[in-house]
């Protein structure tokens, strides 16, 4: 695992299915006939336990079982053997008195794709931002608990809030790229927060290796003094993904970097997301559980501003601990 160069700090539910009923008495026969014996009633089977029980206040929906492809491709045990890249410890997120995520602890390990999934609302997106301190941005928001980047808590009082971002890249669910800058100039933003700022000729050599890491140096590269906006959706949002690449993050967050986009370009994005893997760790919000099967090495659930469950992609959906990831990858409710 490459080391981190330190934070720069500034001062100070079913039915059962019912028994079948019994024979109907048997006529009677000669003498020598014996009546035939009764049957016996069919064993019902188990019963689901009811939605409810599993997710107060979540509404049912028809229980149709998605078929979820787990990408086989994935590292064959999802097993950090590394310290971990961030550790969250205890971490809750509210909006004035409004706790969003409760008392959160895992890991996330170095160069592993880690997939965030669950229903609207359950508190993903809001934990995401927790990660590289985006969330204090929000009127009367504020956050408790630990997030360790390298050992070193991001929300210690001295640390700069500018390095954080500079070690822990961040892409929204929408495009976001400066309207009024070209594309070149979208992606050597990232480097205007740097204390030395590279020379003209190290800029465009930094903004071809971050284009061409995301696919999309050929397609740009004649025009990269063009307007950002005449980009497609699908090309916009992959030079927002080489902005936070431009200044070589340690961790990359994703927030549903595929919501607005078309078949052709999310396969792209998750393609890129899948080759990333090879040099930092990511962190990927995604209400697709095809998705999440697809690209990722661990996927964690969470519920109602609870993390439920974390573990290894293949089995979170094949073989999950809780009740409640069950009934959510089955389609019960979400």
């Amino acid at each position: 695992m490459r080391a981190s160069p330190p934070i720069a700090t500034s001062p100070a539910g079913e039915p059962s299915v019912p028994p079948l009923r019994d024979a109907a008495p048997s006529q009677p026969g000669p003498p020598s006939s014996p009546a035939p014996a009764p049957r016996t009633p069919a064993a019902a089977p188990p019963a689901n336990p009811p939605l409810a029980d599993i997710a107060p206040g979540v509404a049912a929906r028809p229980a149709t079982i998605p078929s979820v492809t787990v990408n086989t491709a994935a590292k064959p045990s999802a097993e950090p053997t590394e310290a971990p890249r961030l550790s969250i410890e205890g971490l809750s997120a509210f909006f004035g008195s409004t706790c969003a995520v409760r008392n959160v602890s895992v890991s996330l390990p170095d160069r592993f794709v880690t997939a965030i999934i669950g229903p609207s609302g359950c508190g993903k997106s809001t934990m995401l931002r927790c990660l590289n301190r985006m969330h204090e941005t929000l009127p009367l928001a504020r956050v408790e608990g630990q997030v360790l980047l390298d050992g070193q808590d991001i929300y210690g009082r001295a640390v700069n809030v500018t390095a954080v971002r500079q070690h822990v890249g961040m892409v929204f669910q929408r495009p976001t790229p400066f309207p009024t800058m070209s594309i070149r100039d979208n992606v050597a933003a990232a480097l205007l927060t740097s204390d030395k700022r590279p020379s003209r000729a190290r800029t465009d050599e930094i903004v071809e290796r971050a284009l061409r890491r995301t696919a999309l140096w050929d397609e740009v590269k004649d025009r990269l003094r063009d307007s950002a906006v005449g980009l497609s959706g699908g090309q916009q949002q992959r030079l927002c993904i080489a902005r936070a690449l431009a200044i070589e993050p340690e961790v990359l967050l994703l927030d549903e970097p595929t919501a607005s986009l078309d078949p052709i370009s999310t396969q792209k994005v998750e393609e890129l997301v899948y080759e990333l893997r090879r040099d930092m760790t990511v962190v990927i919000v995604t209400h697709n559980m095809q998705q999440a099967a697809r690209v990722s090495d661990r996927t964690a659930f969470m519920l109602a501003g609870e993390l439920v469950e974390v573990a290894p992609t293949t089995t979170l959906f094949t073989t999950p601990r809780d009740p409640r990831t069950e009934a959510y990858i089955t389609g019960r409710f979400g």
